[in-house]
């Protein structure tokens, strides 16, 4: 393989106090939080818009983490929620229910009231450190190379692509090696969903289906969801199975096998189903999305145990009653443990804390826990959650001029509870 000596002058474009890198859930809870805590902050995004998965990849609907019929996610997943519904017309229900655009703009929204800096375009190249700290981030755009410098940064990407380049050690996968599986979602429409058969029905035919090679796709079932026009059903059932989301050639690889089932699904349907004779493809998403890849190691670390035993901290900067879901990363089967009623496990503040970098924290679902502990909070209510505290943490951080790993987590808790967190 050829390798080329490439050095050129990279133009510093940017400063803020606190850059968080990815404007998704995580992102969202990181710079709206961190702005309203009084830090300069900038949000940097790769695409020309914000929402992470819930945008990009099409994800619907957010899956629950309540506590007596009340979200365990305070203030940013549920104001993001409200500035949703904003959007639709008067009388409409579902804050469940998720449209990409809607979250587009909704989270843009907070941003822009809270103070937040967005650069849109830009994508993260490397970082320039000194010691174990981030003096600057390199960045990509229409621009060429430019960077940016700040005193606390947030790796919100998702897959911990900050902590990474930072040269933060990491875990990824579950026993057998391989992460969960890859999901493209999408809508068709002009469907009757009153000739629509039971879902066992369906599952049968798609059995069927997948028997005479109709279908190639590993899941075991077919997952559906209602969306806001009746006529409209979203679907959460394509699985690209040991695909690497880290790797720019499998990633590109698994776009094409999951678009590939796209087709299939669709062929299946019409002539398979009731209902669907006539459906029609409303959307596909722009980005598969991806369950999990990296997850940094930590200031603390969090496992299965925490989830069995409902374990509580001192210094729990958010709280998860989402079920254990592990989508099979080798193909058919679904692992759902499910938490009892009115309970619920917390995740410390140490767990948001990149062990290996001095001023770098964590958002959203690629934190300092196992491979079954992820699948609990790697869904989008505690992906907000998490990032709020890092949010906070980052802002904190500047204002009592420390690292991340010395402020007292309880003191980061408490914080976060006079902005209305539900701990």
């Amino acid at each position: 393989m050829q390798s080329f000596d490439y050095t050129c002058s990279i133009p510093v474009t940017q400063n803020a106090e606190v850059i968080v890198i990815g404007g998704g859930p995580g992102g969202l809870g990181a710079a709206v939080m961190a702005a309203r805590t009084g830090a300069d902050v900038l949000l940097i995004e790769r695409f020309g818009f914000l929402g992470g998965m819930a945008a990009a990849g099409e994800i619907h609907p957010f899956m629950g983490n309540h506590v007596d019929g009340e979200p365990l996610d305070k203030p940013v997943y549920t104001e993001w929620q409200d500035k949703m519904m904003s959007y639709r017309a008067e009388g409409s229900q579902h804050k469940m229910w998720v449209s990409k655009d809607l979250a587009m703009l909704a989270a843009e929204d907070l941003c822009l009231e809270a103070g937040v800096r967005l650069l849109y375009h830009h994508n993260l190249v490397d970082t320039i450190m000194d010691g174990d700290k981030i003096t600057a981030v390199i960045l990509h755009s229409k621009s060429g190379l430019t960077a940016a410098t700040a005193k606390v940064f947030v790796d919100c990407t998702g897959d911990a692509d900050l902590a990474a380049r930072a040269g933060c050690s990491f875990e990824m996968g579950g026993p057998s090696g391989y992460c969960q599986p890859m999901t493209l979602c999408f809508k068709l429409t002009h469907v009757d969903p009153d000739r629509m058969p039971p879902h066992q029905e369906i599952n049968r035919l798609y059995d069927e289906a997948k028997a005479e090679g109709i279908i190639d796709c590993p899941r075991e079932n077919v997952l559906l969801f209602r969306w806001f026009d009746k006529d409209t059903i979203h679907f959460n059932t394509t699985r690209v199975i040991r695909h690497d989301g880290t790797s720019g050639e499998s990633l590109s690889d698994a776009e094409i096998i999951a678009r590939r089932q796209v087709r299939e699904y669709l062929k299946f349907l019409r002539s398979r189903v009731a209902g669907f004779e006539n459906a029609e493809i409303f959307s596909i998403a722009h980005h598969i999305g991806i369950r999990e890849t990296r997850r940094i190691i930590g200031q603390a670390y969090i496992t299965r145990d925490a989830f069995i035993n409902r374990e509580k901290f001192p210094d729990a900067i958010a709280r998860v009653r989402y079920p254990i879901d592990i989508h099979n990363p080798d193909g058919k089967g679904t692992e759902l443990v499910h938490m009892p009623e009115n309970e619920w496990y917390e995740i410390p503040y140490g767990c948001i804390v990149a062990k290996d970098c001095s001023n770098l924290l964590v958002g959203g679902r690629p934190i300092s826990g196992d491979h079954a502990l992820h699948s609990s909070f790697r869904v989008m209510p505690p992906a907000v959650s998490i990032g709020q505290a890092a949010g906070i943490g980052a802002a904190m951080s500047v204002q009592e001029n420390c690292q991340p790993s010395q402020l007292d987590g309880v003191k980061v808790r408490e914080k976060l509870i006079s902005y209305g967190a539900r701990l």
